[in-house]
């Protein structure tokens, strides 16, 4: 578990996410209780030696730790040139945890950690803030798919009679949404009007009050809008469609993790993991809501709302041109937009460039 950033001297003030391993990732470091964590003995000796790091590297912060079962997250700052790189702190921190924790246990041969690190230079202040949210929160989300790990399990050749033939699926989630007997595929089109996208809301919100199940890749705003709505319903359950596949420590992001707690998430995917997204061409959009249409009962329940005609000519626009020779073959138009859980971010300006001089107040201290 190694990660550099090639083009960046690690020597020079920034702020620094780490991730460090135990070996073969045992949990000893902290348990679970309310979906918080709570250190062990060890977890404490981990937690000391972290804030005990300016002590020896007085050019380093140290910030928010959180320390989970098999694992640590925690932010430093960089606040002046060093005359070494940041590594030699992190490997001053390994030996020493370590170390102690041979001596505590009386074992010399004892392996505490997985060799190397994780690492993100953070290099604004939205990247910091954004960081320090998702690592306070992470006890919560480990203890949610302890307490429930039937919900965050992957199941690889799945089986069952809603899903097309001839592909090797896996899915992630609550299987059991497949055998929901209503389901509605929703498509929307991304040039499609904001009152046709109500309408199909308002209309989704009724099917799913009703107990359906809304499958779709949730690729255009206006699928991302129902989406949301339906993730806000009381009872709204979603099988969402994944362009590829599902790499190592897979797990639901933001709002879709708790669905996915809940039991109203089943992620679908006919593709092995890619190294790099899928390009999400045409062909693939065509498929996954093909394929959407086929679970929700061969497109028996299906939202659909195309793009507009266009009036001064009386004639469809390209994109309905294009809907139009999709619905000769039968197979429904797409526009080519990630889905909002898989969609690379966008790189946005948030305050420049984060001088760690100026934002020293958004580092806190302690550990979850």
């Amino acid at each position: 578990m190694n990660y550099r950033a090639r083009f960046h001297d690690y020597r020079e003030p920034a702020f620094y996410m780490l991730t460090l391993v135990s070996k073969n990732r045992q949990p000893r470091f902290s348990t679970c209780a309310d979906d918080r964590v709570v250190f062990t003995t060890d977890g404490g000796i981990a937690h000391r030696f972290w804030h005990n790091i300016p002590k020896r590297f007085p050019e380093i912060k140290t910030g928010t730790l959180v320390v989970m079962p098999d694992h640590i997250h925690g932010i430093l700052c960089v606040t002046q040139r060093m005359g070494k790189p940041l590594g030699v702190a992190v490997r001053a921190f390994k030996s020493l945890t370590t170390g102690e924790l041979r001596r505590q246990h009386r074992v010399p041969a004892l392996e505490v950690w997985e060799p190397g690190y994780h690492d993100h230079v953070l290099y604004s202040a939205g990247a910091l803030r954004a960081w320090t949210r998702y690592l306070m929160d992470n006890p919560r989300r480990y203890c949610l798919k302890k307490a429930n790990p039937d919900l965050f399990r992957r199941a690889e050749g799945l089986a069952h009679p809603a899903l097309p033939s001839g592909q090797n699926w896996t899915g992630y989630g609550n299987r059991f949404l497949l055998d929901r007997p209503e389901k509605l595929a929703v498509r929307v089109s991304r040039k499609a009007a904001p009152g046709a996208i109500a309408t199909l809301r308002e209309k989704t919100l009724g099917a799913v009050a009703a107990g359906a199940v809304v499958v779709s890749p949730f690729i255009s705003p206006g699928e991302k809008t129902i989406a949301r709505a339906v993730l806000a319903a009381e009872r709204g359950a979603v099988i969402l469609m994944k362009p590829d596949g599902f790499p190592p420590f897979f797990k639901p992001k933001g709002r879709y993790f708790d669905v996915c707690a809940e039991g109203r998430l089943l992620i679908l995917s006919a593709s092995l993991p890619a190294e790099k997204p899928v390009a999400l061409t045409r062909e693939v959009c065509v498929a996954m809501n093909d394929w959407c249409g086929h679970i929700a009962g061969t497109g028996k329940r299906k939202g659909r709302v195309n793009r507009p005609r266009n009036r001064n000519t009386n004639q469809a626009g390209a994109c309905g041109r294009q809907a139009a020779r999709a619905r000769a073959r039968r197979t429904p138009a797409c526009v080519p937009v990630m889905p909002p859980m898989f969609a690379r971010a966008k790189k946005k300006k948030a305050g420049g460039l984060l001088r760690p001089s100026r934002y020293r107040f958004l580092v806190t201290r302690g550990g979850t």
